[in-house]
């Protein structure tokens, strides 16, 4: 009796497990609506300025070009989730993100302000282009490297799995006239000297854990700088202390 209320209990619980799963990776019926634009499927409830988000996913589009790991094929999910009860769901792989890529799929957990192109939470306004090219870029590392090399179990250290996206996503602010990479590198030492809970602001109103920003640095330094790719990044044995103190040392020099 023992060994079949056991057996019945572990199989509830895996059969409760995997559907959690599958509800996590193919959440489409949890939503009334649907947009098919380009290469995206906007999934959402309620009404919704189906133009001015289709502006901010083409100018998303635009961004992730840049990056060596777009792929014309790939089409991108996107779940705006934050009225939605897949957000509670979507929450058992860790609370805190305004956004996060999942097995191909982008879920957008915060309100979005289209015509302002924000996404807002009680910490941040972030920039709401940036935010889903962030995320596309982690579909695409998925899609490249393969889905169970860039997981929650598995994955590069956080400054290459997070740098690059935030290289790809502040694409304009980079490229911009007035950008200086040594000055962003002296603006990051101080923040995380001054920092009291491992989380910086990167840009005006979006404050992120250190790594982020200081991933975008070592990434951009390597990239801009050094003439990497992203493949030989992910490839190389340096350690994080390494790559930075390289890059301290380059922003002495200049």
């Amino acid at each position: 009796i023992i060994k079949r209320t056991i057996a019945s209990f572990l199989l509830i619980l895996v059969v409760f497990i995997s559907g959690l799963i599958t509800l996590i990776c193919f959440p489409q019926n949890l939503f009334a609506n649907k947009i098919e634009h380009q290469k995206f499927r906007i999934y959402y409830d309620g009404d919704i300025d189906k133009d001015g988000l289709t502006s901010r996913l083409d100018n998303a589009y635009r961004l992730i070009e840049y990056s060596e790991l777009h792929d014309k094929k790939f089409v991108f999910n996107i779940f705006l989730a934050h009225d939605n009860f897949f957000n509670k769901i979507e929450d058992l792989q860790g609370k805190g993100p305004i956004a996060r890529a999942t097995a191909g799929n982008i879920t957008v957990k915060k309100p979005i302000e289209i015509e302002n192109n924000l996404i807002k939470s009680s910490r941040s306004n972030a920039n709401l282009t940036e935010i889903i090219v962030h995320e596309m870029v982690h579909n695409l590392q998925g899609n490249k490297y393969g889905l169970l090399n860039f997981s929650p179990i598995k994955h590069p250290p956080m400054w290459k799995l997070e740098g690059y996206p935030e290289y790809i996503s502040r694409r304009n602010l980079l490229k911009s006239g007035n950008y200086s990479l040594g000055f962003e590198i002296g603006r990051f030492v101080e923040l995380e000297k001054n920092s009291k809970d491992g989380f910086v602001e990167v840009v005006k109103g979006h404050f992120m854990p250190t790594y982020y920003y200081k991933g975008r640095l070592m990434v951009e330094y390597l990239i801009d700088i050094k003439g990497l790719t992203y493949d030989e990044i992910l490839k190389d044995k340096r350690t994080e202390t390494e790559v930075f103190d390289e890059l301290l040392n380059w922003v002495k020099s200049q």
